[in-house]
């Protein structure tokens, strides 16, 4: 059962971060969108600043989605290879 459960949190813990990853995109381009209805001067301004900054934040969360996978995979042949009985 401990090892299915490590699994799990392994699972959960990249879940989460790539959820987080797509919640920081999503909250950029809201800010985006809100400026876009506040205005026309005022949207011209800051649609070059979120769009470099959505594409940096994008960039971070590939970097972060390998990252968590690489993880996932060390610590789960860490896990698999310390439940084994060898002979």
């Amino acid at each position: 059962a401990g090892l299915m459960i490590k699994h799990a949190v392994l699972g959960i813990r990249l879940l989460a971060n790539m959820v987080a990853g797509h919640l920081v995109l999503l909250s950029i381009m809201g800010m985006a969108m809100a400026a876009a209805s506040a205005g026309g001067a005022l949207a011209y301004g800051v649609t070059p600043v979120v769009i470099i900054g959505a594409t940096c934040i994008a960039m971070l969360e590939l970097f972060v989605a390998f990252l968590q996978a690489y993880v996932f995979t060390l610590l789960s042949a860490l896990f698999i290879g310390a439940a084994m009985h060898h002979h």
